[in-house]
């Protein structure tokens, strides 16, 4: 026969984890989208098309860690290793902007990327995603 298929609850650190990533998502989302409601007025032409290009960045990395989020139940290695490293580098992109001015969205930014990296470094974290 084959062994009995159980069901590992997912571990507390993990869930925290995801919840922070939704809300990085969404804040970031409602964020590009004020943005490009104000860039609405911009003029259009090469400066307009040059501002989209820079956007595209942000909204891809938003993007990214809605995709990270929405596969946390996977269980997949991958997914803790794409969180790691994304949210390492928003902690480093969001000390530099820190740096040169300090706003609640910055400090949101950074607190909430370390609330995720902390949370997926934990062993509880390691031992789920390691099955």
């Amino acid at each position: 026969m084959s062994e009995p298929y159980s069901i590992e609850a997912m571990p507390q650190s993990v869930s925290v984890a995801r919840v922070c990533m939704w809300i990085q998502t969404g804040l970031g989302l409602i964020g590009l989208l004020l943005l490009f409601i104000l860039l609405g007025s911009a003029p259009s032409g090469a400066i307009g098309g040059a501002l989209l290009l820079a956007l595209s960045i942000p909204l891809a990395t938003i993007l990214l860690i809605g995709f990270v989020a929405s596969r946390i139940g996977s269980r997949r290695g991958w997914v803790r290793t794409a969180g790691l490293v994304i949210e390492f580098l928003l902690i480093l992109l969001g000390i530099w902007e820190v740096f040169g001015g300090v706003s609640l969205g910055n400090v949101l930014g950074v607190l909430l990327a370390a609330a995720v990296f902390g949370q997926l470094c934990r062993s509880s974290s390691a031992m789920w995603f390691d099955r």
